[in-house]
């Protein structure tokens, strides 16, 4: 959907959701297949009241926002944020486009899938927008990442050490190195990291060429406070749509 289209002269009002500004972000979630996927939406700039924006988490993927206070067109909805997602630009196990319409309790359902969707105005203090704030629940099991800490991720049958050497704008990054590998491949040792802040969840992606591990670690503040996260992980190929291979990851906090 062509939100710049369908819009015309429709302006973002102030009463609900709260006025959409540059700068805001925005932590989305959906559930499918069984699984959950989440975004820290940016807002940009905008052009008669829809705002560009770039969404990151579980992939990386450009996005339109919009409020509707009259009926949107081809709908039966009114009073609706709208949520257009475009095809991912990084490695995706979700790789479609794909629009949601939210309302005003922030809940709503994807078009044409049916799947639920949520959409909450980021803060800080509540671990849920894209700054450099870890996840509530990191930060109450005094377990929050910093510069000069080193995590252990085992995944695919590889153990890497990973030295936090630089704090980004959502999260950390740094190299990563092979001390283990009962792959039965013959990996190279040192690649690269980035653990990114998405909402109340961890991304933790080791690449290396075309090659990136991602691993997802939602909300686990007993796991976190025992020192052991466990979650999910994928394989992408950077020329290639969807997982290459799946995978439990477990991460061992120091």
């Amino acid at each position: 959907m062509l939100l710049l289209t369908i819009l015309g002269g429709a302006a973002a009002q102030s009463t609900w959701p709260p006025r959409l500004e540059p700068g805001q972000i925005w932590n989305f979630v959906i559930e499918a297949q069984g699984q959950r996927f989440a975004w820290n939406v940016r807002l940009a700039g905008a052009q008669n009241g829809v705002f560009e924006a770039l969404a990151q988490g579980v992939d990386t993927r450009n996005a339109q926002v919009a409020y509707f206070a009259e009926t949107l067109p081809g709908t039966n909805y009114k009073n609706v944020l709208v949520f257009d997602f475009k095809a991912p630009s990084t490695p995706s196990s979700f790789a479609s486009p794909f629009t949601c319409l939210i309302q005003p309790d922030g809940k709503g359902t994807v078009v044409l899938a049916g799947v639920p969707c949520q959409a909450t105005l980021g803060s800080a203090a509540a671990g849920i927008s894209g700054s450099t704030a870890a996840p509530v629940w990191l930060r109450e099991a005094r377990k929050e990442p910093a510069v000069g800490q080193t995590w252990h991720l085992e995944t695919f049958n590889v153990t890497w050490n990973l030295s936090f050497s630089k704090t980004e704008s959502d999260g950390l990054s740094g190299g990563a190195k092979i001390v283990e590998n009962r792959s039965g491949e013959n990996l190279p040792p040192n690649w690269n990291f980035r653990l990114f802040y998405v909402g109340r969840t961890l991304r933790l992606d080791v690449t290396l060429g075309q090659a990136t591990i991602s691993c997802l670690l939602d909300d686990q503040f007993q796991n976190a406070v025992d020192g052991v996260l466990r979650g999910e992980a994928n394989l992408y190929s950077q020329n290639l749509q969807g997982s290459r291979g799946q995978s439990s990851c477990r991460v061992v906090l120091r």
